[in-house]
């Protein structure tokens, strides 16, 4: 008996959603719809407003002017808040700045080893070094001498007899021994450089050159 191949398409029905091509075609034909549809409402609806802008100048000029006041009220408004925030900034920097005007009349002087004993956070007083007595914040440098003992109050100034003024170099010799660069609080801003960084004269307006690499080569 003679075998008779038939292809399976002529045999079984395929869905129309199955098969690929016609699909394919169909979908790229309603999006060509769909594309010159949306191009002809938005052609049409663009001439309806140029024939409504030729036809109503007054109510065109209206809008102008109304659009033109809202603008201005933005730009106004915006301004006052770019003031405020100006304002705002300055605020802050000038807390700022008269807090660090306090803490350097506070770190200037002292001894890197004491650091801790002139934090204003640390307690409600500052506590003299050598003693028990308490001194309020505001008196630290201010030319009077509290704690007569060590001197501790007045780093800065030249009140206390004991106070020994710490310059900003103290590096120690490199075996530790020796001890921390300092000078006689009275020397402070006598105009003559008895630091070798010339930490000592920020007021007196003496010409200090850096001469701690020559003093200290160690």
């Amino acid at each position: 008996m003679r075998k008779t191949w038939v292809k399976r398409d002529n045999i079984y029905y395929k869905p129309f959603y199955k098969q690929k091509l016609k699909m394919t075609l169909l979908g790229v034909l309603l999006m060509a719809f769909v594309f010159f549809g949306y191009q002809f409402f938005y052609i049409s609806q663009l001439q309806t407003t140029e024939s409504s802008l030729h036809t109503n100048p007054q109510t065109n000029r209206h809008g102008s002017v109304v659009a033109a006041s809202r603008r201005a009220v933005r730009v106004r408004r915006e301004g006052w808040q770019l003031r405020e925030a100006d304002s705002a900034v300055s605020s802050w920097l000038l807390v700022k700045l008269r807090d660090f005007g306090r803490f350097t009349r506070f770190f200037r002087g002292i001894r890197l080893r004491d650091l801790d004993a002139y934090q204003p956070g640390s307690s409600a007083a500052f506590r003299c070094l050598s003693s028990t007595r308490h001194v309020s914040w505001a008196r630290i440098n201010d030319d009077y001498c509290d704690c007569p003992e060590d001197g501790s109050d007045e780093p800065g100034t030249g009140a206390c007899d004991r106070g020994r003024f710490y310059c900003r170099f103290q590096k120690r010799h490199a075996t530790g021994r020796g001890g921390y660069t300092s000078v006689p609080s009275g020397w402070a801003n006598d105009g003559v450089c008895d630091c070798c960084d010339g930490s000592d004269e920020w007021l007196s307006g003496a010409d200090c050159r850096n001469t701690c690499k020559e003093r200290f080569p160690y």
